[in-house]
């Protein structure tokens, strides 16, 4: 059998410490059932992911864009000054960044007063674009999508790092 050496922080020890108490048994098989499970988690995750094809840009300049991915969400509202009507599909990317894909749809008066978005001349401009944002955690992301998205994506991201929830009960 081999020998590994591990190196604790010094903020880690007290935790440390902590589960060499709670093992009853030799921590290195409390270590090695926590790597199972984080293995596992991470296989698992990898398995859901395929091709990702979206497009971006406005209607008359789209381009094609593809990533390994797997879709986790989708959102839709409005922009953070309520002019505009926004999708968007949120995503997980091989590389465990966050991907969001965000389209604007049509300008709110189109849902809210239809006689002023006939009146103004709206319907005469498709709005439609599409742009694509990544980061590492959803707080990369917040400065460049709308607050109630950022919202959801942070619930997105409590879900996806812990999708079950231990309770000491």
């Amino acid at each position: 059998m081999g020998n590994k050496t591990i190196y604790v922080s010094e903020k880690d020890e007290s935790l440390f410490e902590q589960a060499k108490d709670l093992a009853g048994e030799a921590l290195s098989s409390v270590i090695v059932r926590a790597l199972r499970e984080f293995v596992s988690r991470h296989q698992d995750m990898q398995k859901g992911m395929k091709e990702v094809s979206i497009k971006v840009g406005t209607a008359s300049a789209e381009r094609e864009l593809r990533f390994v991915g797997s879709q986790i969400g989708k959102w839709s509202g409005f922009s953070d000054d309520k002019v505009w009507y926004l999708k968007s599909y949120i995503f997980r990317t091989q590389k465990e960044n966050w991907a969001v894909l965000l389209e604007t749809v049509c300008k709110t008066s189109l849902l809210t007063n239809k006689k002023e978005w006939k009146e103004s001349g709206d319907y005469l401009v498709n709005p439609k674009k599409s742009e694509l944002f990544v980061g590492k955690s959803p707080e990369e992301l917040k400065s460049k999508i709308p607050n109630e998205l950022y919202s959801s994506i942070v619930e997105y991201a409590k879900q996806y790092e812990a999708p079950i929830e231990f309770l000491d009960i």
